[in-house]
């Protein structure tokens, strides 16, 4: 049975009402993982998080329960549950997180995958372009940097990697050190025809704090903490990528994500604007070179259009005609 198989951690902290949404998915009637070992790798929330554990115990008694005495960080509780998942006697784990909607219809596919042994089941797909490129390595990376869209074999988490991973925690992706060493040694992995786990991101609107720095002041932070972002944390992590080709790519495919940039030109503003000056000019260039040259080449145009006046006024004419003419096309073409 999978149920022998797998185990299940979900982290939290200080996000009562998103873990009580999350319970009431995985604790549902049709659930197909209820009754399955789950522990939850509680972050010493401050909330109503250690009541809503208990009340739920007393119908589940598989529901298990790790506090950290201290708020150990958000990447550093993903580290304390892939750590556990390395010491636990099941073949496989899924680390979950308290803010994401689940469908689990699609549920004996995971079995199957699980079955036969793969390496990684990824279980979401929101990452990939028009539901393509499932097999692209680029692009399974940037799914799976999704935290809870990775099943995996425990098997695989041995010392070297979970080292690698509390190294990794500036990133902000220490959990793509498994799935870095999976691609390297071209291992198994298996992208679900249809997805279990969705971004909540996506579909939640209301104002929550969803930084790993939570509980933390700027002022008491690293330098590199304080202006770190996303990409320049994705760009440090798959340097551990062998095949560089497969790095540059998947800064390709991330880029005009829609949660991400959604745009080349939003990426270069963003580039210019927060680490090209001398200041930052180093984390600039931990991002820069891991762009294909014809986007290096356009970063230095959306430069040199910025910075020459009268030139950035002239791209922006150019642009909005290049807009009007797309429309006009598109109506003609429209009545034929």
């Amino acid at each position: 049975m999978v149920k022998d198989k797998l185990q299940i951690y979900l982290i939290t902290n200080n996000r009562e009402r998103e873990l009580r949404l999350t319970f009431e998915q995985i604790f549902a009637d049709n659930s197909p993982i209820k009754d399955f070992d789950i522990v939850i790798v509680n972050n010493a929330s401050t909330d109503g998080t250690d009541d809503l554990i208990k009340e739920y115990q007393k119908d589940f008694p598989n529901l298990k329960h790790i506090r950290n005495v201290v708020n150990i960080g958000g990447c550093a509780n993903i580290c304390r549950a892939y750590e556990l998942a390395a010491t636990c006697n099941k073949e496989y784990a899924w680390i979950l997180c308290d803010d994401d909607l689940y469908n689990f219809g699609n549920w004996s596919e995971v079995e199957k995958n699980i079955n036969e042994q793969k390496d990684i089941i990824c279980v979401s797909d929101y990452a990939f372009p028009n539901n393509q490129h499932k097999t692209d390595k680029a692009c399974q990376l940037m799914q799976l940097a999704f935290v809870p869209s990775c099943i995996f074999k425990t098997r695989n988490v041995d010392s070297r990697i979970i080292f690698n991973m509390y190294e990794a925690i500036y990133t902000m992706f220490p959990h793509v050190v498994l799935i870095a060493d999976i691609i390297n040694n071209d291992k198994q992995i298996e992208v679900l025809s249809t997805p279990i786990v969705h971004n909540g991101t996506f579909f939640d609107k209301r104002v929550v704090n969803r930084s790993f720095n939570r509980g933390f002041k700027k002022e008491v932070m690293t330098e590199r903490r304080r202006v770190r972002n996303w990409m320049l944390g994705f760009s440090n992590i798959i340097t551990m990528l062998e095949d560089k080709e497969i790095a540059k790519n998947c800064i390709e495919f991330s880029v005009p994500c829609r949660d991400i940039y959604g745009s080349w030109e939003n990426f270069y503003s963003d580039l210019y604007k927060k680490y090209f000056n001398i200041n930052n000019f180093n984390y600039f260039y931990e991002i820069y070179k891991l762009l294909k040259l014809k986007r290096k080449i356009s970063f230095w145009l959306y430069y040199i259009i910025h910075n020459i006046p009268g030139l950035r006024h002239l791209y922006g004419r150019i642009k909005n005609l290049i807009i009007v003419l797309k429309i006009k096309m598109h109506n003609i073409s429209s009545k034929y």
